[in-house]
């Protein structure tokens, strides 16, 4: 265990694990800046928020495994930052075949994610690094593997429907958000939350950011979602879908849901009564 550091979750590793060295309050003269040590706090703080929450999450469990390994090679703190072409290379060939190559890629990238905040300077031979993450793609284990699932289609979700029962409270809500999922060509995790306790109104889809016969810049009638948070931008962004003549209809879908589950104006727009 390291006093740098110290016990916390996932998503805070960026922020709270300090590498030896790190951004003082002197300039390059080594005079002090008017800059106090809350000052840099507050930047840290302010820079760690440029990742979302999930990929802090991902780069916090990178980070723990880098310093496993850097734990059992003895690798001085000095060491783990700012990094070095060979060490970065030596924990990329230790890890291939135990990861698969796009997880053992993104936990290199937790690595320089971890530089920015602390403003440590990444100076690393990305010739040599790409040819290292492409063999470890290579060595991917079969445990890691998938073969790729078929896309999504108007007759697989005709056979889910068929699976559920609409009079159902959930299956209205299931089928409602599917079929909105389906035709804005949106992200699942755009339009649910992960858990009851996990929905927070300034991030997740309400029933209030709904608009019924709208128009889009083509003059189409269309039904727009504004969605307050996407993977892509922090701010949100609005997604519209048009009415179907058939069972796959999300209009229909949407107001039957509305209809019999009547989630409240700030509730999330797929809840259900139960």
């Amino acid at each position: 265990p390291s006093q740098l550091r110290p016990h916390c979750l996932a998503w805070d590793r960026l922020k709270l694990w300090f590498p030896l060295t790190t951004r003082v309050a002197t300039g390059s003269d080594r005079k002090f800046l008017a800059i106090t040590e809350d000052n840099l706090e507050r930047v840290l703080v302010v820079m760690n928020l440029s990742w979302a929450v999930g990929t802090r999450e991902c780069y916090g469990a990178g980070l723990l495994v880098f310093h496993v390994f850097c734990d059992k090679r003895r690798i001085p703190e000095d060491q783990h930052c700012p990094m070095d072409t060979r060490t970065l290379l030596n924990f990329v060939s230790s890890c291939a075949g135990s990861y698969s190559g796009k997880t053992l890629g993104n936990y290199v990238y937790a690595v320089k994610a971890w530089h920015t905040p602390h403003g440590q300077p990444w100076s690393i031979q990305q010739d040599q690094l790409k040819a290292a993450l492409d063999g470890a793609v290579k060595l991917t284990p079969a445990s890691s593997k998938r073969e790729k699932r078929a896309p999504f289609s108007i007759k697989l979700i005709l056979e889910i429907r068929s699976h559920l029962d609409l009079r159902t409270l959930r299956d209205a809500a299931v089928y409602a958000c599917l079929t909105s999922a389906f035709y804005t060509l949106c992200r699942l995790g755009e339009l649910t939350v992960k858990s009851m306790i996990a929905f927070n109104p300034t991030k997740h889809v309400k029933r209030s950011n709904v608009e019924f016969n709208t128009e889009d810049r083509h003059q189409f009638h269309v039904t727009k979602i504004f969605l307050p948070c996407t993977k892509v931008s922090a701010t949100g962004d609005h997604v519209h879908w048009a009415q179907q003549s058939d069972l796959m209809d999300p209009k229909a879908a949407l107001l039957h849901h509305l209809a019999v589950n009547n989630p409240s104006a700030d509730g999330h727009l797929f809840a259900w009564r139960h």
